[in-house]
């Protein structure tokens, strides 16, 4: 059966898509591997544990309690200036204001939570969080609540849907949930209901994109936060590779029934889980679920086996004739010996909807951990293979193979739509995170020569159909400017030429190959990526000075290649270096700057410009500095400011030039 690029679909509320592209956005780091506690053990830690300073959610503190509240709030302002506007849309003739201030946040993420709990026994405890956006509208009542006409208030079936929604800038931000443990002679259980949970079962069923600690730190997330010492942030990230998240890195929302089972005879762990990712979650009255979970078992310390399961159904019309979903199950072995490791997951998967029934496709992410030549050089290697046929838009693998069907036919970019992320196309993705219909193999490699600290790692893979005949790329320096220059909205089509489409934090542009029969492509793309990073500790007049150098280079064409393609052959040649130091001046303070150039070139194979007659030929830098600011305990200061161009000399219409100053002051309590 013909297939036909499509990006992940998201059914439900705006909360369910932040959720989603929350999980999404946190993709720069990789978290440490940890033995799996017991069940008992996990929600213990989870209850008594004491509340580290200054970050979000805090964990339960000690003893019984009946009510507790923590939070924190954020305060968010930008000002930009453009000398040379940005043409938004070339349909409307809509250019980016030469002046634009905003104060609020504009990442559809609240400026103030409040986290409630309650633990009134000791293996049980029950939490909610309530949100409130600053929107500075001068009305008070409308805003956060007020009188509401009976006929004008929303139903219990769909309560989204209203002409006037009490507390319209406040509302539950990850649900209510209630938990509890249990100890018996038979295993320990643990029971989770309602609310928010993040979860993660394997890479290829239920997780979140991690990547390998390859990014910068200059601009702070919302999610960021506020640390004990100015410069903990920076230090966390050169010693350990990452920073300091909250329990949401590295997970996918889930909501409803989860079931822990651990200790159980044959030392067999359960997960069970019965209810709704954020791909499905919301209040579409329409039947939709999301089940799956692992059964997993130890093999002595060293060696651990799974079966791993997700699946989703959701109903198209009221009758229930029509449905859209996916299975997939895969078996998973760990073992680790010293220095050597091995994670191998293999399965099969296939997806159904009213103009698709796939057959069962294969999906394979093998993991080999071991040392290169010497101890000194650990090592990587990873190898896989996701078919054409296996969605799951909760794993870390995008669809890029087969077009989703959708329950509604509201437009990309407004609330409720189910066509919110658009089609990637074939994209360039960072080492470690997958597409279906791709085959590849990954090396990275770490080395530290004294206070010197490298990272690299080399990927080869290439389409399994040629599918499509479209390439999608971003652009990583000034990534943030640019996903600021559409706020609180996700259109697509944009830019002076209809090809930039905007997501959370980012946008991407489409490439269109032009060496393909009648619309329809020929050719297997191929795709090459390479990534140097260097981090570098010292001191410069008694004071910590902190250096980071991240390069990454990629490109895309019609044949197999061992590293990246640098002459004409290819498609796309895309290369983009960045250079970041913090330098502590006082104890209170730290500088930061950035330093931000790409490159980016197509060939006579892909879409030329009717003014030039050539291809794409973008140029963009980025010059940075700020400060950060102690303003005591759980209170920081933090400002960037950034000067930012960008130009196609092909295309003409797509540059722009500006500044842009950022304020921003967190608090947690």
């Amino acid at each position: 059966m013909d297939r036909i690029l499509i990006k992940p679909k998201i059914r439900g509320s705006a909360l369910a898509l932040v959720s989603f592209l929350l999980a999404q956005a946190l993709n720069a780091q990789e978290a440490p591997t940890i033995k799996e506690p017991s069940v008992t053990d996990e929600y213990t830690e989870k209850l008594e544990s004491v509340s580290r300073v200054g970050v979000f959610p805090k964990n339960a503190p000690d003893g019984l309690y009946v009510f507790s509240v923590s939070g924190a709030y954020r305060f968010f302002g930008t000002y930009l200036q453009m000398s040379n506007p940005y043409l938004l849309n070339d349909a409307a003739n809509e250019y980016q204001r030469k002046r634009t201030l905003l104060l609020a946040d504009d990442s559809q993420l609240p400026n103030f939570t409040l986290n409630f709990s309650g633990r009134p026994a000791k293996n049980a405890f029950w939490n909610f969080d309530l949100y409130a956006f600053q929107l500075f509208e001068g009305s008070v009542n409308p805003t956060y609540g007020g009188q509401i006409p009976t006929a004008q208030r929303p139903s219990i079936w769909n309560p989204i849907i209203a002409t006037t929604k009490p507390g319209q800038s406040m509302g539950l931000l990850l649900g209510i949930s209630t938990n509890a443990a249990i100890s018996t002679d038979v295993g320990n259980f643990g029971f989770t209901l309602g609310g928010t949970q993040w979860l993660s079962v394997s890479d290829l069923t239920l997780a979140s994109f991690r990547g390998y600690n390859r990014f910068m730190l200059f601009e702070r997330n919302p999610w960021d936060p506020v640390t004990s010492k100015i410069a903990d942030r920076y230090d966390t990230f050169y010693g350990q590779g990452n920073i300091n998240q909250d329990t949401r890195w590295g997970e996918r929302a889930f909501q409803g029934f989860t079931v822990r089972a651990n200790d159980l005879p044959g030392d067999i762990s359960v997960l069970a889980m019965v209810g709704k990712t954020e791909l499905n979650g919301g209040f579409d009255p329409l039947p939709n679920t999301s089940f799956g979970g692992k059964i997993s078992r130890n093999f002595g310390s060293d060696l651990k086996a799974s079966i791993n399961s997700i699946n989703n159904n959701v109903y198209l019309d009221s009758l229930g004739r029509e449905q859209v979903g996916f299975n997939i199950v895969t078996g998973q072995v760990v073992y680790t010996k010293g220095e050597f490791g091995v994670d191998a997951e293999i399965g099969a998967g296939h997806y159904y909807s009213p103009v698709h029934d796939l057959d069962w496709g294969e999906a394979i992410n093998v993991k080999l951990r071991f040392p290169l030549v010497t101890r000194k050089l650990p090592a990587e290697l990873q190898v896989y293979r996701v078919s054409p046929s296996v969605v799951n838009n909760n794993a870390i693998y995008w669809n890029t193979a087969v077009i989703e069907a959708t329950a509604n036919d509201i437009p990309a970019g407004s609330v409720g739509s189910a066509a919110i992320l658009q089609p990637f196309a074939s994209p360039i993705v960072p080492i470690g995170l997958m597409t279906n219909n791709r085959q590849g193999v990954n090396l990275n490699v770490e080395y530290q020569l004294k206070d010197l600290k490298l990272s690299a790692a080399n990927g080869i893979s290439s389409e399994i159909e040629a599918i499509t005949n479209l390439v999608t790329f971003g652009h990583p320096v000034n990534q943030l400017t640019r996903s600021r220059f559409w706020r609180w909205d996700f259109p697509t089509g944009v830019g002076p030429y209809a090809r930039t489409a905007d997501v959370f934090r980012d946008t991407y542009e489409t490439m269109k190959l032009r060496d393909d029969s009648l619309g329809t492509a020929v050719n297997v793309k191929k795709f090459n990526v390479l990534e140097l990073q260097a981090k570098y500790k010292t001191s410069l007049f008694h004071r910590t000075l902190f250096v980071n150098l991240l390069n990454r280079y990629s490109s895309v064409q019609k044949t197999l290649a061992p590293t990246v393609v640098v002459s004409e052959d290819a498609y796309l040649r895309h290369y983009t270096n960045e250079l970041e130091f913090y330098y502590q001046v006082w104890q209170k303070v730290m500088l930061t700057g950035y330093l931000g150039y790409e490159r980016i070139l197509g060939n006579y194979d892909t879409e030329l410009a009717l003014e030039t007659g050539k291809p794409r030929d973008q140029e963009g830098t980025g010059i940075g500095f700020g400060i950060d600011y102690d303003l005591g305990r759980n209170a920081g200061l933090y400002v960037r400011h950034r000067f930012f161009r960008f130009e196609d000399r092909s295309f003409t219409k797509d540059q722009f030039a500006g500044q842009e100053t950022v304020v921003e002051i967190k608090v947690a309590f």
